[in-house]
């Protein structure tokens, strides 16, 4: 996880996402899912998408991760139709 971690704040995110994406797939860790999300949202390393944003957000949430939770309903409030 820290390889992966470093590699994201070296702006490597092809090759983080794909240290992350093992992580989260093989050991279902909630930390690697967050990331996975962030990487969606903000179209780091992959091309943009909220929905996968939320998918990866809901994961990791369901394992109690609290930024995972945050992020999710901050993604959830600013997409909502305001019609």
């Amino acid at each position: 996880m820290e390889e992966a971690i470093k590699l994201y704040e070296n702006g490597e995110f092809e090759e983080a996402y794909q240290k992350f994406y093992h992580i989260a797939i093989t050991k279902k860790d909630s930390e690697a899912q967050l990331y996975l999300g962030i990487m969606y949202e903000h179209g780091e390393g992959v091309e943009k998408s909220l929905e996968k944003a939320k998918y990866w957000y809901k994961k990791a949430y369901r394992q109690k991760n609290l930024d995972a939770g945050f992020r999710l309903q901050t993604l959830e409030y600013s997409t909502a139709c305001r019609c």
